[in-house]
């Protein structure tokens, strides 16, 4: 989510009329946060079903981390088209239902199809559930964008940090919810448990039809033209190195996590034997402890810098990654287990919060949202590029390898932070004339 440059719709303030509290998102803070937070919510809930629950599944049916690989591969690839997604919805002028909406509608009405269709789906052909998982992320993706999308034209300035932990917080919730996926299928069948992830989606999908996005009297919410991308900035953006810079970072940074992430499930399941009572005791501990780490994170870095706490926190997750991998005869503990799912979701939730802030910082305001979607698209063209070597690395060389691995890549990748300053990428976008010899970082 961008932070906005300014409330691109709002009237006068000499010529505003009294409007009553509480009706609309315009209106009421509380009802912001309320809403993002589900929004959020509502993605987090058949993500932790599909990368926790259905991956399962999967596993019980003999696929190998390599497949699995594959398949996570492909569920992350339309996150990555968000950076086309969000240039072409900021050129729609909104009508009687808003400007964002409608999208927001149409996609949570679309990302619950393709879970039921899963439910029918032969879990042998490959294909069609790869099929499947990118419509069903295509639409989530659409909904994300749409919105931030909101988020940028209503939130004020001073709102942005603690939606962005209420809307994270929401999502680790949401993830740990749907994680539990196989636990539930274990009494009501993998059919039934289709459905009821497709549920909350359709449910949560009553907010933005019933939440106004602005009151009627303001035109019957006929918003003017937004901003459409600027060629001119767009370019004046591309040649500023900083700026370049975060699109390398935001590709590399997550690598090391993302390679574990693939098989971390796979381990958990086939070869340490857990139940699915266990997995879902395990991803209990995930939501508080990531709660937790975003707002440690976004604390942290808001006094300290958002580059230091990234590496703080990358450092911390190679660290907590290569005593795990460094001990697979403490594996069998569930202990040990719950310490390191912990640790991890602690580091790297703190780690995404302090992302997050970095971001909106280099992200030029004159692009709206486009800007911060094409450095998000970064972060997740790497999931999507390392799902499939994460499977092939634990494949060929093993868990305890593999981990290690990953754990140096997640190191080595702190020096990128050098790349970009983002003092001098802030001032450079806000046109401050210290800032234009600012380009080498």
């Amino acid at each position: 989510m961008s932070e906005p440059a300014e409330n691109l719709y709002a009237a006068p303030e000499a010529a505003a009329p009294p409007k009553p509290r509480g009706k609309t998102l315009a209106d009421s803070r509380i009802l912001r946060f309320v809403f993002f937070g589900l929004m959020y919510f509502a993605q987090g809930i058949p993500w932790g079903f599909l990368a926790g629950g259905y991956r399962v599944f999967l596993i019980d049916r003999g696929l190998s981390n390599e497949a699995l690989g594959t398949v996570m591969g492909i569920a992350y690839l339309p996150w990555s088209f968000k950076v086309f997604l969000g240039p072409l919805l900021d050129r729609y002028r909104g009508g009687r239902f808003g400007r964002r909406r409608p999208f927001i509608l149409l996609a949570e009405l679309l990302m619950g199809l393709p879970l039921l269709a899963l439910a029918a789906a032969d879990p042998n052909r490959l294909g069609v559930i790869n099929v499947l998982l990118f419509v069903h992320n295509s639409f989530a993706a659409l909904q994300d964008v749409a919105s931030d999308g909101l988020a940028v034209d209503i939130l004020p300035a001073d709102e942005t940090g603690r939606a962005n932990s209420i809307m994270w917080a929401a999502k680790i919730i949401g993830v740990a919810i749907g994680a539990g996926g196989a636990k539930l299928a274990k009494h009501i069948g993998w059919e039934a448990t289709f459905v009821t992830m497709a549920l909350p989606v359709w449910v949560i999908m009553l907010v933005p039809l019933l939440v106004r996005e602005r009151p009627r009297s303001e035109s019957a919410e006929l918003a003017p033209e937004g901003k459409r991308l600027n060629v001119k900035e767009l370019v004046r953006t591309l040649r500023f190195w900083p700026g370049l810079g975060g699109f390398l970072i935001g590709f590399c940074a997550p690598a090391g996590f993302a390679l574990v992430g693939t098989f971390t499930t796979r381990l958990y399941r086939k070869d340490l034997g857990l139940s699915e009572e266990a997995l879902w005791a395990l991803s209990t501990f995930d939501a508080p402890a990531g709660v937790v780490g975003s707002l440690v994170g976004g604390a942290l870095a808001d006094r300290f810098g958002k580059r230091s706490i990234m590496a703080v926190s990358m450092l911390l997750i190679g660290l907590v990654m290569a005593i795990f991998g460094a001990h697979p005869e403490l594996w069998p503990r569930f202990g040990f287990l719950v310490a390191y799912q912990v640790a991890h979701q602690f580091a790297y939730c703190m780690y995404s919060a302090a992302t997050l802030g970095f971001f909106m910082t280099i992200s030029n305001p004159a692009l709206g949202a486009t800007h911060f979607t094409a450095y998000m698209a970064m972060t997740n063209l790497c999931y999507s590029f390392t799902a499939w070597y994460g499977g092939w690395l634990a494949d060929r060389m093993g868990y305890s390898r593999a981990i290690l691995i990953a754990a140096f890549v997640q190191v080595v990748a702190i020096p990128l932070l050098l790349l970009c300053n983002p003092k001098k990428a802030e001032a450079y976008f806000r046109g401050e004339k210290d800032a234009q010899t600012a380009t080498p970082a």
